[in-house]
């Protein structure tokens, strides 16, 4: 039985540990790789270890960046009254693609799951409560997506604020339920934010 030499078959093990990536998209990738130009496959592992080097998490809102405060924090054209919590950094990317959002933005790190171990204080959620009380942010949007994980957060967020004047909205209809926020189009995510609701 024909098996790969050993180490491509360690380049396909570690593309395949990408999510959405298959063995056979592993594999084709793989094959794509090595029969290329090498320069190009050179250019790729460099961009990957420049970006892992450079990429760090904003100390503001914890969303990709390659300074302290991202641009995002830093801008005066940000509407600092109104404050998106989303559950990765990669989230963040459909909201500012289909403009519809002009505040700033918080990055829980995850959603709560206690089988997994994810407490409120394995989040940033005692951070966003800090930050709220500090900062005079009037409204803050829940955009976690539609996962029952999801939802229990918003929920456990918004007990936690019960006594906040910050009104709490939700992001509304146009989001399949257990979708991701990173493949929602333009325009449901537009209809979604312009349509969110109270909690």
């Amino acid at each position: 039985m024909y098996s790969l030499p050993a180490a491509l078959e360690k380049l396909v093990q570690e593309l395949s540990r990408l999510p959405g990536v298959g063995p056979k998209t592993a594999r084709r990738l793989a094959f794509n790789l090595i029969s290329g130009d090498r320069e190009k496959m050179e250019s790729l592992a460099s961009s990957i270890i420049e970006a892992k080097n450079r990429i760090v998490h904003c100390s503001r809102c914890f969303g990709f960046s390659e300074s302290e405060i991202c641009q995002i924090c830093e801008s005066p054209r940000r509407d600092a009254e109104v404050l998106c919590v989303v559950e990765r950094a990669s989230d963040i990317l459909p909201f500012e693609n289909s403009g519809v959002h002009k505040g700033l933005y918080f990055v829980l790190g995850g959603v709560l799951s206690p089988l997994d171990g994810i407490k409120p204080e394995t989040l940033h959620i005692p951070l966003l409560v800090e930050r709220i009380e500090k900062e005079s942010i009037k409204e803050l949007i829940l955009a976690l997506g539609s996962s029952p994980e999801a939802e229990s957060t918003a929920l456990y967020i918004d007990r936690v604020l019960a006594n906040s004047p910050v009104r709490r909205t939700r992001l509304a209809r146009g989001i399949p339920v257990g979708s991701d926020l990173e493949f929602i189009d333009d325009v449901t995510m537009l209809r979604a934010f312009e349509e969110r609701v109270g909690v």
